[in-house]
């Protein structure tokens, strides 16, 4: 991989124009122009490892309930005041056509920079779903790691490099992180190529002791509020700073926060967090160069379009400033 020091990528959805709309997981012609014009601008902001955007998508869990042609619930609260609906495991799990391969083929066609072909996990799925079939919690997730292994198999036929498994569920249930743990090497071992596994919220503290033991070359986690506090403050940095996670795997450091009604971060702000995460995260030079930096999860959540593109912006801009300094 010839790339530069602190590699910068997405975490993977994008907010959608207006004109697309009705996304259930098919790439049609409204999806499609979207994610050109997406492809487009992360190529002239200078992104190193671009994403597709996810316009197709319409949630990252009730998608693969309904690519296999499972039962989907009505609508169901999640918190606050977010609904979605969820769908239903009620016969054994089987994927008899891909998923998501036609969507990565056509935004990798679009570039000569890399993509990142993104899957959502088998423990999300479990999580994010109701089950009336699989008497276990993990003949569930096994089950679910089985369709996400033939997924990544094709997309890595397809010429995928890097392959990230969402996990955003998993400080959820962070009691069950060794099942987690045996679900996500069912995906991703000996793919053969570059594997992420993103997290974004929940107990982090809970579950960072098993971090260096997940079977991925790179941990994507959310840290922009962290950073902030700075470690003195930061329970997670302490830990970090005490056994820091680039002893043993990349490391991809959420340095925007996408949540809405966040504004733009200013440049200084955006620096100093990627300060912090190097004095955390980077004892040595060697260590340093495990970093990359993102944002703190996908830009769906910021809803703007506008403000999610300045945002990119100003992350660029802070990364151009460190490394040439």
């Amino acid at each position: 991989m010839k790339l530069p020091f602190l590699p910068t990528t997405g975490v993977g959805s994008f907010p959608k124009p207006d004109y697309v709309t009705g996304a259930k997981g098919d790439l049609d012609e409204n999806s499609r122009e979207a994610t050109r014009e997406f492809i487009k601008r992360q190529e002239d902001l200078g992104i190193d490892v671009l994403v597709d955007g996810e316009f197709y998508r319409g949630d990252m869990a009730t998608d693969y309930y309904r690519a296999l042609g499972l039962p989907i619930a009505d609508w169901t609260r999640s918190y606050d005041n977010r609904f979605w609906k969820k769908g239903i495991v009620d016969r054994p799990l089987r994927r008899t056509a891909p998923i998501q391969l036609y969507q990565f083929e056509f935004a990798q066609g679009l570039t000569e920079r890399p993509v990142k072909a993104i899957l959502t996990g088998p423990t999300t799925l479990a999580n994010w779903g109701f089950n009336s079939h699989y008497e276990s919690r993990e003949d569930l997730v096994f089950s679910w790691a089985e369709i996400v292994r033939e997924e990544a198999m094709d997309l890595v036929k397809a010429g995928a490099k890097y392959v990230q498994v969402d996990e955003p569920a998993v400080a959820e249930r962070y009691w069950e992180t060794d099942l987690f743990r045996e679900g996500l090497r069912r995906v991703t071992e000996r793919l053969g190529v570059y594997t992420i596994t993103h997290v974004c919220y929940g107990e982090f503290p809970l579950v960072y002791p098993n971090m260096p033991k997940l079977p991925v070359d790179q941990i994507d986690i959310e840290l922009a509020s962290e950073l902030d506090l700075g470690s003195e403050r930061s329970t997670l940095l302490q830990m970090m700073k005490k056994d820091p996670l680039t002893k043993y795997k990349d490391v991809a450091v959420g340095v925007i926060d996408v949540r809405p009604g966040v504004g733009v971060e200013d440049i200084g702000t955006v620096k100093k967090r990627i300060e912090t995460a190097l004095e955390v995260l980077a004892p040595t030079d060697e260590a340093s160069k495990r970093i990359w930096i993102d944002p703190d999860c996908g830009f769906r959540t910021t809803k703007n379009r506008e403000i999610s593109y300045r945002k990119m912006e100003v992350m660029m801009e802070a990364v151009r400033q460190i490394r040439s300094r």
